[in-house]
Parts: structure tokens; sequence; C-alpha cells
């Protein structure tokens, strides 16, 4: 087989140097990329992100003060305080068992007379209402304070799992009359610290926690405890 291809002109070196590609500007294209479409991106995440990440977040949100800082600990139970009392835990709720000295301090002088009272509530469900209540309460009862937890968490109890307690007999049976206040306190392996369970599921849970009964409640806790 004969090539039919003919070489009419030999390429020759005339020095004008490349047509293409124009290595400099395409560098430059893609610094200039590489650069601007990542600070977009981070851009648009920090317009739409919404959540908070920190102490500074919720002063500009909110005028309510910040009592203290929790943080997330992994262990076996809710008792970290009377278990772990030197991990960082521990001391950042005797930092809110200080930070809540000050706010009591500014009650007003004829609730002074009775023990103080403080709620621990949430939006929703997981966010830390027991581990906070249990610690808290276990924090004060540990300085000295005659401390009783009330479990009014009627559609979900749990705080009694960590005692050791059965959930038999509670506050609802309190609150249905079925049961005095003596029946339904359990004194816990904590010193000063005693725990009312919230009792059986009822099926009309905020109707009960309306009821008169459970101001009585409180009012006849405060004249016994410090802290409710």
């Amino acid at each position: 087989n004969l090539s039919d291809i003919n070489v009419i002109d030999e390429a020759k070196d005339i020095g004008g140097g490349f047509i293409g590609p124009n290595t400099s500007l395409n560098y430059m294209i893609a610094l200039m990329l590489g650069f601007f479409i990542p600070v977009f991106l981070i851009f648009v995440i920090f317009l739409l992100d919404t959540t908070i990440h920190g102490t500074d977040d919720i002063i500009q949100l909110s005028k309510i003060p910040i009592l203290g800082l929790v943080g997330k600990y992994q262990y076996k139970n809710n008792l970290i305080v009377y278990e772990k009392p030197k991990s960082a835990v521990a001391e950042s709720f005797r930092a809110i068992r200080s930070s809540l000295q000050f706010f009591y301090k500014n009650k007003l002088k004829e609730d002074e007379a009775g023990g103080k009272t403080m709620m621990i509530t949430s939006s929703v469900s997981g966010e830390g209402k027991t581990f906070c209540s249990i610690n808290i309460s276990t924090v004060y009862a540990l300085s000295g304070k005659k401390t009783i937890l009330l479990g009014l968490d009627l559609r979900k109890p749990k705080i009694f799992d960590d005692f050791d307690l059965d959930n038999e007999i509670g506050i609802v049976n309190y609150l249905i009359g079925d049961k005095t206040i003596d029946d339904i306190t359990n004194q816990t392996h904590i010193e000063n610290l005693s725990v009312i369970t919230s009792g059986p599921i009822p099926p009309n849970p905020s109707e009960l926690l309306m009821h008169d009964r459970l101001k009585t409640l409180i009012e006849v806790l405060r004249q016994t405890y410090d802290i409710i």
C-alpha cells in the first residue's frame, strides 16, 4: 500500500510564540472563580442561618438574662452533680445556683417567709428538662438546702428512673384526692433531697395541673422545704 499523503511545506518556527491557550488569563479566571464562588456560598449560608451558636446570639435576640451554660456530657444517668462532683458540668450547675441567688434576693419580702420555687420547662421533648431539674435540685441539696423535686411532666414521666423509684403513686394521685402529701413524697439516697414523682399517666394532664390542689401543694411544701 502506498500513502497518498504528501508534505507541501515543512513546519517552521517563525518566533511568534503560542497562539493559545492563554495560560495567564486562565489562571486569573480560575483564581477569581476559586475565591468568589466560596465567598458567595458562605455569604448565602450565613444569611440563611438562623441557628443559635452561642450566648452572643441570645443576648441580641432576647433581654432575658443568661444564668449559665451547661455543656453536653455523656454519662450512664442524670446524677452527674452527685456522682461526678468535680466535672465541668457539675461546676456549671454550681454557677447557675450562684446566679439564682441574686434573683431570689430581689424577691418581695412577703415571699421570703417560705421556700423558693423554680420551674424548668422547654419547648419540645428531649431538650434537657429532666437532666437540668435533677442536677439543679441536687446541687441545692448538697449545699445544705432542704430540697424537693416535683415531676410535673405528666405525659412522659422520667425522673423516677434515676432515683430507682417506682412511678405507681405520685402527684397525680394527690391532685385527684386519692393520696396525701406524705404518701407521695419519697426520700432519695441524696441527703436533703426528696422527690415527688408524677404517678400514673392521666387522660387530662393539663386540666389536673390547673387544679387549685397544685397551688395548695406548693404552699404547703414552701413551709417545709427551702427549694421546690
